[in-house]
């Protein structure tokens, strides 16, 4: 299969070199002052994984078919990375692994039934351009199509035509070291993962530190773990049950060097941030369903005004890490 990654950072680095590597031909496609400094060839560096170099196409365009477009960038560089894709192009699945809620919706209406919903774990750091530091043992994708109910798809079965993208897209995954779960409910796929990210990521920002930080800081803790069953609290009533005890036993065990890419970014003067798509469609969702979150309105106010200092962006440098440290 022929596979484009949109976004050349640690996630599509990590994700393209395992596809290179199973045999698949993969292109990046990157801006022009990425591509000007990229050599050709992927290098992950991994105390887990051991070390590998693949060699991979990069371009600054991409007007060429491929059977599946991995969108990867953040969701702040969004439509200025689909600007990039010359619109007549049709590839048979496009897969963001985007965090948040929204980007789904105009992806859709780019790109129709050919959209899926994903999320990824795993924590991968670009270091520059072509380099990546692979730092967890786990990768693991979930996906979900956006037309089951109106398919009849099984994403077990893989019956009918979603289904059997779902069905391919794992195998594919599987063949190159990397976990996939097909789930039935495209808005579970976003929001199993978002309950997790959010509350960490606002605290940690707001702390300017990793969780150990947060955790030797009581108020801050506890409002950590309030926003946590606040998210919670947003998911239900958006029809997506998630066991409030078991995400916060999540965040008891995470270690305390634990950081995320929001953190990172706002510390380092990256304008802008994922701060807005992280925070804005779960506070809104909360108001239309009359849902109270002080904690996540108090860690947000925290991390914005954590982010408005820096006016001068500083020059760019992906810091972008998913899984326990996104």
């Amino acid at each position: 299969m022929r596979h484009a990654i949109l976004g050349a950072g640690g996630v599509g680095l990590a994700l393209g070199a395992a596809l290179a590597r199973a045999g698949h031909e993969v292109v990046l496609v990157m801006r022009e002052s990425s591509r000007a400094r990229y050599r050709g060839v992927i290098d992950v560096h991994s105390k887990l994984h051991g070390d590998l170099a693949v060699e991979a196409r990069a371009v600054e365009r991409l007007d060429e078919p491929v059977d599946v477009l991995w969108v990867t960038v953040k969701a702040p560089a969004l439509d200025a990375a689909l600007a990039r894709v010359a619109p007549r192009l049709t590839p048979d699945s496009v897969v963001p692994l985007l965090n948040g809620l929204d980007h789904p919706r105009s992806l859709r209406t780019r790109f129709g039934p050919r959209q899926l919903v994903g999320a990824i774990l795993i924590e991968a750091e670009r270091t520059a351009p072509g380099r990546v530091t692979w730092n967890s043992l786990y990768a693991e994708v979930s996906l979900a199509t956006t037309d089951l109910d109106r398919a009849g798809d099984d994403p077990e079965r893989g019956a009918g035509t979603g289904g059997r993208r779902l069905g391919g897209l794992a195998e594919v995954l599987a063949d190159a070291g990397l976990g996939c779960t097909p789930e039935r409910d495209p808005a579970s796929v976003l929001w199993r993962k978002l309950v997790l990210l959010l509350p960490l990521a606002l605290a940690t920002t707001a702390a300017d530190g990793p969780l150990g930080i947060v955790r030797r800081r009581p108020e801050l803790s506890a409002l950590l773990r309030d926003a946590a069953r606040e998210a919670c609290a947003v998911a239900a009533a958006d029809t997506v049950v998630v066991d409030d005890r078991n995400l916060l036993h999540t965040l008891d065990t995470l270690p305390g060097r634990t950081d995320t890419s929001l953190h990172r970014d706002v510390a380092a003067g990256v304008r802008p941030t994922e701060l807005a798509a992280l925070t804005e469609p779960v506070l809104r969702r909360a108001r239309d369903h009359h849902v109270a979150v002080p904690a996540l309105t108090e860690l947000a106010r925290r991390a914005a005004e954590r982010e408005r200092p820096a006016e001068v962006p500083a020059p760019h440098r992906s810091t972008y890490r998913k899984g326990e440290t996104s």
